[in-house]
């Protein structure tokens, strides 16, 4: 039997019991604030996302951790600085919180956000001009990239060895424009004469095929200007031995995915390369701070390396090189 007293803590318990129900079925309990999606976009100065992969690795690895939403955008025609300002434009009307730009052309972007037509927080990346305009910039300084892979290169190769230069024949990125610059000044300083031989991806390097078979030296070294460009360069030594027979070594920039099965083949000589990873990782979270007042607008800068076959299952370079999300 429940006494008097037991029935009026039952009582209290059920009243208890239904206040809390009605509190967890309404807003009554004061709940934590959701916190708020940062809309990003990527916009990048290429038609394809082939050389981005572990770079879209840690742009979605950082959007993860810090709540964001990002959107990876490539062009329609490589290098159209004019469709690339369209497309700024168009983030920004669509309410994007944040840019981050890869430039076709580095100087229009710059001009673009001193005139206030870019009215967005901005991110420039791989870009050596930046402004007061822009909450921050990842780069990497590619002429001494270029630089770092002519001294590589000179260790190996002979004195009297010609290198040929694989290159686009009109459109050079500023990228490719540094890396080139760096990379011939080192050889040449060194001794080793250049060639500039022109090619285009879009025509499957018919043009450079052609040159090297007429190519009238026993042995040439083949510096590619672009990742494009080597991986084309590695898949015609893969296709042609009697070609492949005739070349000291390939050498050339970028770690996709072929690149790196292309040096595990020995068909590449030697890279170089840069924490693709940590570009987007910290691409995103320097976006991020700008948004929430909390950077200082300050510049990063990737160091570069160079990476041949035995370097590729080294833990000092694996973890860049293949990166897990």
């Amino acid at each position: 039997m429940i006494g008097k007293r037991g029935k009026i803590l039952v009582i209290l318990y059920m009243i208890f019991l239904g206040a809390l129900f009605l509190m967890c079925s309404t807003d009554l309990i004061i709940r934590e604030p959701e916190k708020e999606v940062y809309q990003m976009a990527v916009i990048i100065e290429d038609t394809r996302d082939d050389n981005y992969g572990n770079f879209r690795k840690g742009m979605d690895q950082a959007a993860v951790e810090f709540n964001a939403d990002v959107r990876f955008i490539t062009l329609y025609e490589k290098m159209d600085s004019q469709q690339q300002l369209e497309l700024i434009s168009r983030e920004q009307q669509d309410g994007t919180d944040a840019l981050l730009v890869v430039p076709a052309d580095e100087e229009q972007i710059i001009m673009a956000l001193a005139r206030k037509e870019i009215t967005i927080p901005v991110v420039l990346l791989g870009a050596e001009l930046t402004g007061q305009e822009v909450i921050g910039s990842i780069t990497v300084d590619y002429k001494e990239m270029g630089e770092l892979l002519a001294r590589k290169m000179a260790e190996r190769i002979p004195k009297d060895c010609p290198v040929l230069v694989f290159a686009e024949p009109e459109i050079h990125s500023p990228k490719s424009r540094r890396f080139l610059s760096g990379a011939m000044e080192a050889l040449e300083s060194r001794g080793h004469g250049c060639q500039m031989i022109a090619g285009s991806t879009d025509q499957g390097f018919l043009e450079i095929m052609k040159a090297f078979k007429d190519w009238d030296g026993e042995r040439a070294v083949i510096l590619a200007e672009s990742p494009e460009i080597l991986t084309e360069a590695a898949g015609i030594l893969a296709d042609d031995p009697a070609i492949a027979s005739a070349v000291e070594g390939l050498y050339g920039r970028g770690s996709n995915l072929s690149i790196l099965n292309y040096v595990d083949r020995g068909l590449i000589t030697g890279i170089c390369v840069t924490d693709e990873f940590g570009m987007g990782y910290f691409g995103v979270l320097t976006a991020i701070e700008g948004l929430e007042g909390l950077g200082n607008g300050a510049g990063k800068t990737m160091d570069s390396w160079y990476i041949e076959k035995k370097d590729l299952r080294d833990p000092a370079y694996e973890k860049m090189l293949f990166p897990i999300e």
